[in-house]
């Protein structure tokens, strides 16, 4: 049966809906707002391209499954502005709708970390910003800013950043970034009201290494990425055949 939560953007990149911080947020999500709309369920191109042996197989296989569509990073879509606009008419040729993410830095999260002051990561964004309109994202996922910053720093870098990007846009909480700090995300939502969230909870729960009540921060929910996982293995990778994904949360 398809869930249906009262919100009133919702999209959620799932690999499967078995995760117990995935049911908490949209059971928080579901308290905020009177409106109504069924749950779209998308994959990640992240790992699962690896397991299919390329996107398009991938994308064969979610067409198949009826995934709603597919989310990718820029370089997952392609090495330069004509292979993805090519990988982008595969997805629509498919029915299958595009959700694309973009790195202020540290892109993708390939190769060694590098300092970068916020000037640097607004300008990459604007890069990625740009690059990204040609394909018509239904959404926009944002990996932005770097947990090394005073947190004043990250408060006005996200208020920079959020101007930036289009209104269909949301900024994920991903370890290694500002919003990773689920204390540190909801005073950044305080002073930053337009900023809205990609929720990743199984972060927070590596990071804090306890179980977090989402209800402060659903209202500002426009996206989920859910894990495959348990208390003690908060993230692991989704199975696509439900033997393997029951073994997995067992």
């Amino acid at each position: 049966k398809t869930p249906v939560v009262p919100w009133s953007s919702i999209i959620a990149a799932l690999h499967l809906v078995k995760s117990k911080a995935t049911t908490h947020i949209l059971r928080a999500v579901a308290h905020t707002s009177q409106a109504s709309m069924a749950l779209r369920v998308f994959a990640s191109a992240w790992g699962n391209a690896t397991h299919w042996g390329s996107l398009r197989r991938l994308m064969d296989g979610l067409q198949f499954k009826g995934f709603a569509g597919l989310e990718a990073s820029l370089s997952d879509l392609g090495d330069d502005a004509d292979a993805r606009a090519a990988t982008a008419q595969q997805a629509r040729d498919r029915g299958l709708e595009l959700i694309v993410g973009l790195y202020s830095h540290w892109t993708d999260y390939e190769g060694t970390w590098a300092a970068a002051d916020p000037a640097e990561h607004l300008d990459q964004l604007r890069r990625q910003v740009d690059a990204c309109a040609a394909l018509e994202p239904m959404h926009i996922n944002v990996h932005a800013g770097c947990d090394s910053w005073p947190e004043d720093v990250s408060t006005r870098f996200f208020e920079d950043a959020q101007s930036i990007v289009p209104a269909n846009a949301s900024f994920e909480t991903h370890r290694g970034r500002p919003l990773g700090h689920a204390f540190q995300c909801e005073r950044i939502l305080d002073a930053v009201p337009g900023l809205r969230l990609t929720a990743d909870p199984s972060h927070w729960h590596v990071v804090h290494e306890r179980f977090l009540d989402m209800d402060a921060v659903a209202g500002r929910v426009d996206h989920v990425h859910a894990r495959v996982g348990n208390e003690e293995r908060p993230q692991l990778a989704a199975p696509f055949d439900d033997a393997a994904a029951d073994w997995h949360v067992a």
